[in-house]
């Protein structure tokens, strides 16, 4: 038996430090609109999609670094991706910052999650391996911070039942 998906590798092009949520989340939908159009049953989103690649900048204050994360998801900013993909019965996957409460303290991962046909979150990938450096390094013309900003992930390589096959998520 064969399991075909259709996946639509969609290119973001750049997400200003400026740029809030709303415009973020609206060219997602845009985006999410055409693979639908396409036939496409998966819509993969890059890594860190809701904000600029924010790694790259040395921050020292843990409230302006803490406004490029998520604290839930879907939220309400978000939550239009996840009722566009029950509407156009494409599922999706999308990479984002996350912060959440974990042993008693607030902890930072570079999430990924894999969203089924009907909007619902069937799986979720906390990237493992780290590039970069955690501390500022001056010469660098560019930092690659996310030792810095985020923690390892802790809930493995998984592997989920959808949209008639087994699809895994993995950030490199």
């Amino acid at each position: 038996m064969s399991r075909l998906i259709t996946v639509g590798a969609c290119q973001m092009g750049p997400i200003q430090r400026s740029d809030g949520r709303a415009r973020v989340v609206k060219r997602l939908l845009d985006l999410l609109q055409q693979a639908a159009e396409r036939r496409c049953d998966l819509a993969v989103f890059p890594e860190l999609t809701l904000t600029t690649f924010f790694p790259r900048w040395w921050m020292t204050q843990r409230e302006e670094i803490d406004s490029f994360f998520e604290r839930e998801m879907p939220s309400n900013e978000t939550a239009p991706l996840f009722e566009a993909a029950q509407r156009l019965g494409i599922g999706f996957y999308l990479g984002f910052a996350e912060i959440e409460r974990h042993r008693e303290r607030l902890a930072r991962f570079n999430t990924s999650i894999l969203v089924d046909k009907s909007g619902r979150i069937v799986g979720k990938y906390r990237k493992i391996h780290l590039p970069g450096h955690a501390e500022h390094e001056p010469w660098r013309p560019f930092q690659h911070l996310e030792k810095r900003y985020f923690e390892v992930g802790d809930l493995g390589w998984g592997v989920w039942k959808t949209m008639g096959a087994n699809v895994g998520v993995h950030l490199q």
